[in-house]
């Protein structure tokens, strides 16, 4: 990761500084301008030249990055008040793109751990396993109070270190090998060889089935794209980075690229770099909704499109592996919807129109790449001869389809002159190739369906003769290619059967009739608004004034009833007829092109039942489901409540057939209680919202409305889950990817692979081994805790005197700036009135991001945990940490967010944009923020925030100098803004924005980090745990390659026989006791390094003699040869 950045960063700065002072001649870049003209060019896009005090600024970064002490700080912070305006912007876009880069160095190293992962038997590579060490950690009795992350350009080079996303169980073969081992085979006496009749004779003892092994694999995972404002990057520089992606992994290969090789990747990568400092960086308009589900229908089409088929070949490997058979050809383990288009919660932007427009373009582009495949199984599938009887039947059922041939012999299945030109099998197929006549009418359903949608989409009459042949369910299209499937394995082309074809049968299953669901989702405030025109206009009173009783008797009453509810000739207001006319669209719109329908704000069981009715109203003939999300802490508290009250109703328990969705919100309940109150309320809620549903025989899918940071509800999927009660996972998972998360997950189609497979591992994890239950002591705590956290929360922000928060949080933070940068569709506030309780839980999140006081993450979790520690339960809180996962991983994360915290920038921005009435406050919440992190490490035993987390350490560390310096300029640029009031130059402005962009990109890096385990696997542990203590001297015979002895060879003592020479290991046939006794004590050692929880010291008690850890060293190597796939 840091060789990539410096390569990155070193590549970005010479190609930027080569044209200062006219170094570049005007025809090598035709559109540079240099010299003193490039001074006055430097607007939002990168300037041809840099002006002097960017490049004076550069320099005193690196100075600080070498020595990051006050002294330098401080000069860059006299160098910014000395710059002019256009000075400012340029520097604040070169420290941008150097955090780009950095960005780009850890994403291409967590897919470069992941390759590794999937050739290991665990999920670290081999030889790294041992070398992970990062330079706080090379030496031993290092004391936490002087470890420092090693910044680059400077000081000792940290050895390789680990993705933290990777070094826990993150792959399935890593998750079943750990489900084998860890809980199938605890105790099993005889270990040297793992097969599968072991585990079946181990899974039949401890009562696992096969069928229940592949449920877990059977488990469906919906993600759902959401243009929440948070990606701050221009979709024309994100297709460049994923190009510098692409070229990374190339870079990975230098060693046996060419002298001439190497320096033509280097002059690609420059060139990318070049034309994003030459774009535009500011967004100069708010995209509109439709031009977001664009955006999210490309990282779609170009990721998981392709993703997909190898996600399902992955699991069909393991499976396999395990002696079971893969997954059934029509399998469905992930699904993709949008909201994109639908979510129209306090977003004027999104109407019926929009909907209807992005329906049909999601439909049309999925005819379009289903056409494409279909064209090239035409070419594969040209088989003659037997097939079966089901496919012969279908021929003949499809034979109207086609005009009759001339004559014998001529082709059949030809397309009509309506059918437009096709490149390839434009007149028709032989006769006597039936495969090919049977995909002839896939492929024109296809592109009538095409037709259709592109005359839905430009609002155009459409043709009556194409419309019937409309796909309009997933398994009209799934239904012929399954019939080709399953007569090709009967006739014995199962080949090819399992080729294109079936990865077109997955797609299809995977993305149905429209490239993704469309959520909808609405306010429940503005329902209420209808239903209360409704009733008054009937003359029934005030809808919104009547009880809740009251409320649903009458809805109950409207919905069953056969006559309609509106007149043609009712008066409405905008709002109303919009709320309509939403419903009617639906009504048009295919059942499966569309999702849930999410109620925001969800309070009462009203809310969900007027969506009833209003379906029925819009004449919605299959009503979608309803998923009521429930967001504050009090709303998640009487979440069970209402879902309990609403299943006691026969017509809507009826109604659901036996599953009822329910979504969560993260972000919002963080806004309104703090993290602890937070998180602890989530997870009530869920396991109070189950036991409704067993009550009443309903199975309850949850919908987790999680944002991209910690602070609202994101992080790495494996602890996030550890957040949920056992039982919480059904055979269905819901989940939001939102904004920047959705290019961080769906960068290439090798990232989201790895996204896919990380998140179904986590599920997968958690069911196979479901959080404990809490006793009642850590439950009283943890309730104890949340109240007293969020009444401190509560306290500070919303009751503080005088509202000197409320003026605070508008001073200190850019909250006000963040308007301006056009990175969504839809505005700020649900209302356009309010204070914070209005503000949405985005903004307010990523305001106090951008200063580093990240407050939402601790404020209040501080204050409760030091009232425990004073009440002398320091020990209690110990022990929920070490032994109940929730409350772990809720630390963790928080340990996480706390670790890109820094009071000393908050203190800047005080003392640059506060006035003196201000300032006590933002000093006593940095002095809370203190008290936070002490409490935090206190707990876990720590000395310092990420000491169980240096691969996150390394990644922050590595950005710091260019965070910092973006601070100092964004601090510098918000003190002119507000002294200009309205009299702002364009350039200012700008520099505010890319500011403002620089820092969401350089405090990307906690969005993807993981807790940093390092675990060799269950399995291994296994093994070595249960070694006898004496075994008879002998000579081992063995064959391995040189990477795990290597690691050991500088250590060897002399006695030892391993080669340290460096000659390969297969040089030396035997090799003896005394080895492998060094072995084993070397591999425990660097284990016991990283123990954080003590449980690993294997050498303590009882001793262990030379023998055993003889026996411990083979055995672990002879187990991880077994698993070694690749003989590698």
């Amino acid at each position: 990761m840091a060789q990539d950045f410096d390569l990155l960063r070193s590549q970005l700065l010479d190609v930027i500084k080569a044209n200062r002072a006219k170094c570049v001649p005007s025809d090598e870049h035709p559109s540079a301008v240099t010299g003193e003209a490039a001074q006055e060019h430097c607007l939002e896009e990168g300037p041809a030249a840099l002006p002097p005090m960017a490049i004076s600024l550069l320099e005193r970064v690196q100075e600080y990055q070498a020595n990051p002490d006050e002294e330098r700080f401080s000069k860059m912070v006299t160098l910014a008040e000395q710059m002019d305006a256009k000075s400012l912007l340029v520097s604040a876009r070169v420290l941008m793109e150097i955090l780009v880069q950095a960005n780009l160095a850890e994403s291409h190293q967590r897919l470069r751990s992941f390759k590794r992962a999937l050739k290991s038997f665990v999920t670290m590579d081999f030889t790294d396993r041992f070398s992970l060490r990062v330079h706080v950690c090379q030496q031993k009795d290092v004391s936490h109070q002087k470890s420092r992350v090693c910044w680059f350009d400077s000081g000792p080079k940290p050895l390789k270190c680990q993705d933290p996303g990777d070094t826990a169980i993150k792959t399935f073969r890593g998750c079943f090998n750990k489900m084998t081992a860890a809980r199938l085979f605890k105790g099993w006496p005889e270990r040297r060889m793992l097969s599968w009749q072991m585990i079946a004779a181990e899974a039949k003892e401890k009562g696992i089935t096969y069928t229940q092994i592949r449920a877990l694999v059977n488990h469906k995972i919906e993600l759902v794209l959401t243009a929440h404002p948070t990606q701050a990057q221009r979709r024309s520089n994100l297709k460049k980075h994923e190009s510098i992606s692409e070229l990374l992994k190339v870079n990975d290969t230098r060693d046996s690229l060419t002298p001439g090789e190497q320096e033509e990747l280097r002059a690609k990568i420059q060139a990318l770099q070049w034309s994003c400092w030459r774009t535009n960086a500011v967004r100069r308009n708010r995209p509109t909704a439709e031009g977001e589900a664009r955006n999210g229908m490309l990282v779609l089409e170009d990721a998981v499109w392709k993703a997909v088929p190898e996600h399902c070949r992955r699991i069909d490997r393991c499976l396999k592996h395990r002696g079971m058979p893969p997954l059934p050809y029509d399998a469905s383990v992930i699904k993709m919807s949008t909201w994109m288009g639908g979510d129209r919660d306090g977003n004027p932007n999104v109407t019926a129109a929009t909907t209807r427009e992005v329906s049909a373009l999601l439909r049309w582009r999925v005819a379009e790449l289903y056409y494409a495949e279909v064209d090239a199984l035409l070419f594969d599938l040209s088989m003659t001869g037997d097939t079966s009887e089901e496919l012969q039947q279908e021929l003949q059922n499809l034979a109207g389809m086609w005009p009759t041939p001339s004559f014998n012999g001529d082709k059949v299945c030809r397309p009509d002159t309506r059918c437009g030109v096709h490149l390839n099998f434009h007149n028709g197929v032989a006769a006597d190739e039936p495969y090919r006549r049977l995909l002839m009418s896939v492929r024109r359903r296809l592109f009538r369906t095409k037709k259709c949608m592109e005359s839905l989409y430009l609002g155009k009459p459409v043709d009556k003769d194409f419309e019937p042949e409309v796909y309009k369910s997933m398994e009209e299209l799934a239904r012929p290619l399954e019939i080709v499937y399953r007569s090709l394995v009967s006739t014995g082309d199962e080949v090819l059967a399992n080729g294109r074809l079936l990865d077109l049968i997955r797609r299809v299953r995977t993305f149905g009739i429209s490239l993704a669901c469309l959520d909808i989702r609405q306010e429940s405030d503005r329902h209420e608004e209808v239903m209360d025109a409704i009733t008054q206009y009937l003359g029934l009173g005030s809808y919104s004034a009547w009880a809740e009783q009251q409320k649903c008797d009458w809805l109950l009453q409207e919905i069953e009833s056969k006559r309609p509810l509106l007149s043609p000739g009712m008066p409405m207001s905008d709002i109303v007829r919009e709320v309509i006319n939403t419903f009617c669209t639906i009504a048009e719109l295919p059942p499966e092109a569309v999702g849930a329908y999410c109620i925001s704000m969800s309070r009462a069981t009203s809310d969900i039942l007027a969506v009833c009715l209003l379906q029925k109203v819009g004449g919605v003939q299959q009503f979608m489901r309803i998923s009521p999300l429930f967001e504050t802490r009090e709303d998640l508290q009487a979440a069970p409540r209402v879902v309990d009250s609403l299943l006691s109703i026969p017509w809507y328990k009826n109604h659901v057939k036996g599953k009822q969705e329910v979504m969560l919100g993260y972000s919002d309940s963080v806004k309104d209680a703090g993290k602890f109150a937070s998180t602890w309320a989530l997870h009530v809620a869920m396991e109070k919202l189950v036991e409704v549903g067993t009550k009443h025989g309903v199975e309850i899918t949850f919908f987790h409305g999680r944002g991209g940071t910690i602070s609202r509800g994101g992080g790495p999927p494996h602890l996030t889950l550890l957040n949920q009660p056992a039982g919480s996972i059904t055979r269905h998972l819901r989940l939001t990817v939102q904004g920047e998360m959705i290019q961080q997950h769906f960068m290439n189609p090798e990232v989201a692979e790895h996204t896919l497979e990380r998140y179904a591992v986590a599920v997968l994890e958690h069911m196979l081994t479901p959080p404990p239950l809490p006793c009642p002591d850590y439950r009283a705590a943890m309730e104890e805790l949340a109240d007293l956290s969020a009444q401190d929360y509560q306290t500070t922000v919303f009751r503080s005197p005088d509202d000197q928060f409320v003026k605070y949080f508008h001073t200190a933070t850019p909250s006000a700036e963040l308007a301006q940068m056009n990175i969504g569709s839809r505005p700020a506030k649900r209302r356009n009135y309010g204070g914070i309780d209005t503000l949405r839980a985005i903004p307010w999140i990523f305001a106090w991001t951008q200063t580093r006081l990240l407050l939402p993450v601790w404020l209040g979790n501080g204050h409760a945990l030091d009232k425990f520690i004073a009440d002398g339960k320091l020990e209690l809180l110990q022990r929920m940490y070490a032994s109940w996962p929730f409350f772990k991983s809720m630390l963790d994360l928080i340990d996480i967010e706390l670790g890109k915290a820094d009071e000393h920038i908050a203190a800047h921005y005080d003392s640059k944009i506060c006035d003196d009435a201000l300032k006590p406050l933002g000093k006593d919440l940095r002095k809370r923020l203190q008290q936070a992190t002490s409490s935090v490490l206190q707990v876990k035993k720590e000395q310092e925030i990420l000491s169980a987390e240096p691969s996150t350490k390394l990644a922050i560390g590595m950005r710091r100098p260019y965070l910092d310096a973006t601070h100092v300029i964004q601090a510098e640029v918000l003190q002119r803004l507000r002294k200009a009031g309205e009299h702002i130059s364009e350039e200012l402005a700008d520099a505010m924005i890319v500011s403002i962009q620089g820092l969401c990109f350089g405090l990307e890096v906690t969005a993807r980090s993981c807790t940093a385990q390092l675990a060799m696997g269950s399995s291994v542990l296994a093994v070595a745990m249960d070694a006898p203590l004496a075994v008879e001297p002998s000579t081992l015979v063995i064959e391995m390659g040189r990477g795990v002895l290597g690691d050991f060879k500088a250590d060897a003592d002399e006695t030892s026989t391993v080669d340290s020479s460096g000659s390969d290991v297969e040089d030396k046939e035997e090799i003896n006791v005394q080895s492998w006794s060094m072995v084993g004590r070397k591999i425990f050692d660097r284990l016991a390094e990283y123990d954080s929880d003590d449980d690993f010291d294997v050498m303590q008690n009882p001793p262990i003699n030379t023998h055993a850890w003889s026996s411990v060293g083979a055995k672990i190597f002879k187990t991880l040869a077994d698993f070694d796939e690749d003989e590698d």
